[in-house]
């Protein structure tokens, strides 16, 4: 499986800036809350993917409205999408910028208080001044590090970003075999 399909709903951002979001179970008021929310449903690979095309007006708003909505039905929801922080015009680099690339999940930093928030969610220095979580850590453990240390740099008014290696919506994993 995919990192993305661990949760009942994993809420992500692709690299050319699309949200999504997954059902990876079954939430019978999940597709109705998601397409209230403005979110397009799309078939690929054996699952339905929910899309807002970058630069949707209030993508913030609507992803967070969703989520408030699916909450009585499910409290096993991630959201790691980039697309949904506030990032103030003409800022510069995030605070702490996490990326997955496979297995492998690193961050870098451009503030010392990111670089200590990462280091209490499990992340290690690595010599060449980045962090990164410990090889063999099962996708579980390594999203739940990555949740827990984007809300704590937001909790910090950090800006932080995490890229999930997604380059595009047909890029997005195919659905697990169950």
């Amino acid at each position: 499986m995919a990192l993305t399909d661990h949760n009942d709903v994993f809420f992500g951002s692709t690299d050319d800036a699309w949200t999504f979001a997954l059902l990876n179970t079954p939430v019978p008021a999940g597709p109705g809350i998601l397409t209230s929310a403005g979110f397009s449903p799309r078939e690929h690979l054996g699952r339905t993917v929910y899309l807002l095309a970058p630069g949707t007006p209030g993508t913030a708003a609507r992803t967070g409205d969703a989520i408030d909505q699916l909450l009585p039905h499910t409290l096993d929801i991630v959201e790691l999408a980039w697309t949904c922080h506030h990032r103030p015009s003409g800022a510069g680099a995030p605070d702490a910028h996490i990326t997955v690339c496979g297995t492998a999940v690193t961050a870098a930093t451009t503030a010392p208080r990111a670089r200590a928030v990462l280091i209490q969610a499990g992340f290690t220095a690595c010599g060449n001044g980045t962090l990164r979580l410990a090889d063999g850590m099962d996708e579980d453990e390594a999203v739940g590090r990555m949740v827990r240390a984007e809300a704590h740099l937001l909790v910090e008014g950090l800006q932080v970003r995490v890229d999930l290696g997604i380059a595009s919506p047909e890029a997005l994993p195919p659905a697990p075999r169950r």
